[in-house]
């Protein structure tokens, strides 16, 4: 005797094309002074652009830096699939922006995810903070070593003398970031564009997820904690041994439902556009945001400028597909043709900080006019060239000498900011001077014809980033000719700490002077071994024998009482040490070279 079992509750499919390759990217053209409160942001730049921020149908970026104090540009690829969606140019599938938003605010959009019921829930699995995650763990086992104040190479030479590793191997191990380097982005690139979307039964998604939170060892530890949090908010109980006539109703919500006399009409779908769920991240927590919409199908880059400065934001894409199907009234026999819109799993999170680091000019064309009458110096100078319109303070400096360091004798500040940036520097009050825009003028009271000093100037933007040294001119009162001389001292450029960057000095002197002494005796213990470049390239900080066999150090003695000169050549030769990782006595590198020196110094 044969028997059949009832029919299994139906699992809804669909496929719609997934966003992939998603970037922020974040624009920052002018200062605004409410720039880090206001988040509402300009109607022309949300999702797509406004036509008179258009030039032909793409993006008139000079146009729109110039209206727009800061945005993010959100760019995407897509990921058809090999049947594709895109079949149809009926102009029923069309769908504006409004109609998007309208339905994604009743809750009207179904996603892939809802399709498979509440039994299922998708999470994606990303890369994309991987280096940052890397850095803050070598910072934190490191620390665990040493002292706060320990830098992180001294925290390293004491995990290389506890695990017996050598501390060059370790140290090529260690982020860029804790290496000093700037890579520009470019550290793990391809590693962190991986990713991938897995849909867990909500049943026993939080089992899954529990385990890396108890260890606590992922490196998205973050990430891991608020997918285990959503899993058990979202969790269901196990119901497939319950089977109820409504599981078997397809109860997507549909956006519209019109009567047809056409009993032929075919299924039709396409894309009409993407929505960007949007999050901010604020001392650890995330705070949901208004979704970014981008209507057509076609577009790859969306805009947002509902941005704050100084916030940071996640951006996780949707595509979002119009379907349209035949259903008919098994009652009266009518046809209705239904409409509903569907979102697809969602892609990898993209996060962007919105700051910018772009110091300011010093000013330019400065000029010094006497006073006769009240002997004193009159300073003119030209505000700088600021096209982000951020420069709020100046400084003026003055010196007797180049001996001596700069003194500041005035600190201008009209910053309108609704929310200051807290400077770093010590600034005695006394000095401060609030204004309501930029001076262009100072009178140096303390100047007379008897006095020498040295004058520059220095900016500060909104965010206590300053420039560097202006032009630096020397200023003194030439009585011969009875009129104030200008001397050109130093290119502007300097950097605030060292002042004589570009005077015409020999900081590193190549000589050194000895006397009594008979014999030499050369080591070579040498705190690095290596250069890194900008680019992130390692370059060597010596030449050895392994890199050219005829490469030696030349030191050339001279005895100035008999008029003699005699050279002794060097020769670093690292055989031992390319051999092994972990040299027992250092080999050569840590022997002495001794070279007599008698036959020269003998009176």
């Amino acid at each position: 005797m044969s028997s059949e079992s009832i029919v299994s509750r139906p699992l809804h499919y669909f496929d719609v094309p997934e966003v992939n390759s998603l970037s922020a990217d974040f624009s920052y053209n002018f200062f605004v002074s409410d720039e880090k409160v206001n988040e509402s942001g300009n109607e022309a730049v949300n999702g797509n652009l406004s036509s008179r921020l258009l030039r032909k149908g793409t993006a008139d970026i000079t146009n729109l830096n110039a209206r727009i104090p800061r945005y993010v540009s959100l760019t995407f690829t897509v990921q058809d699939t090999p049947k594709k969606i895109l079949a149809t140019k009926n102009s029923a599938i069309r769908t504006t922006r409004r109609e998007i938003q309208d339905a994604l605010d009743a809750g009207n959009i179904y996603t892939e995810t809802q399709a498979a019921g509440l039994d299922f829930d998708a999470y994606v699995f990303a890369n994309d903070q991987v280096p940052t995650n890397l850095d803050n763990f070598f910072r934190r086992r490191l620390t665990s070593f040493g002292g706060e104040e320990s830098s992180p190479l001294d925290l390293l030479r004491q995990l290389a003398d506890i695990s017996k590793v050598n501390s060059s191997l370790l140290e090529d191990m260690l982020s860029p970031q804790l290496k000093g380097m700037d890579t520009h982005g470019q550290w793990l690139s391809k590693e962190r564009k991986n990713y991938g979307v897995a849909v867990l039964n909500t049943s026993y998604a939080p089992a899954f997820l529990r385990k890396s939170c108890e260890n606590g060892s992922s490196l998205r530890i973050d990430d891991t904690n608020y997918k285990f949090c959503t899993a058990v908010d979202n969790l269901q109980p196990d119901l497939n041994k319950y089977v109820s006539n409504s599981e078997y109703l397809f109860d997507v919500p549909f956006t519209d439902i019109e009567l047809t006399q056409d009993s032929t009409f075919v299924a039709e779908a396409d894309v009409i556009g993407y929505i960007f769920e949007k999050v901010r991240i604020y001392k650890g927590k995330r705070y949901p945001m208004p979704s970014v919409i981008v209507a057509g199908a076609s577009v790859r880059t969306g805009y947002d400028s509902e941005i704050a400065y100084g916030q940071t934001y996640e951006y996780s894409a949707r595509t979002i597909a119009k379907f349209r199907v035949p259903m008919t009234d098994y009652e009266t026999g009518e046809v209705f043709i239904g409409t509903f819109l569907l979102a697809s799993r969602p892609s990898a999170v993209s996060k962007t900080t919105i700051t910018e680091n772009r110091r300011p000019d010093p000013p330019s064309d400065i000029n010094f006019y006497f006073d006769y009458d009240d002997e004193n110096v009159k300073i003119t100078w030209a505000p700088p060239v600021n096209p982000q319109r951020d420069v709020k303070y100046l400084q003026l400096f003055r010196r007797k000498s180049v001996e001596e360091p700069f003194e500041l004798l005035v600190h201008y500040d009209w910053d309108d900011s609704i929310i200051r940036t807290t400077t770093e520097e010590s600034i005695d009050p006394d000095l401060i001077k609030t204004v309501l825009s930029c001076p262009t003028y100072y009178i140096d009271t303390e100047f007379d014809k008897e006095k020498t000093f040295i004058y520059a100037l220095v900016t500060i933007d909104a965010r206590q980033l300053s420039s560097t040294y202006s032009t630096q001119y020397e200023v003194s009162f030439d009585e011969a000719k009875n009129r104030i001389h200008k001397g050109f001292l130093s290119y502007a450029g300097a950097p605030k700490q060292y002042p004589n960057w570009f005077l015409k000095e020999n900081f590193f002197v190549d000589s050194i002077k000895d006397s009594t002494h008979k014999q030499l005796t050369i080591y070579f213990n040498p705190e690095t071994y290596g250069l890194i470049t900008d680019g992130g390239n390692e370059i060597s900080a010596f030449c050895t024998t392994s890199m050219d066999p005829y490469s030696k150090y030349v030191f050339q003695l001279i005895n100035t009482d008999r008029l003699d000169e005699a050279q002794v050549e060097v020769v670093i030769n690292d055989e031992i040490y390319r051999r092994s990782l972990i040299p027992e006595d250092g080999g050569m590198l840590n022997r002495p070279v001794s070279t007599s020196l008698s036959p020269l110094w003998d009176k």
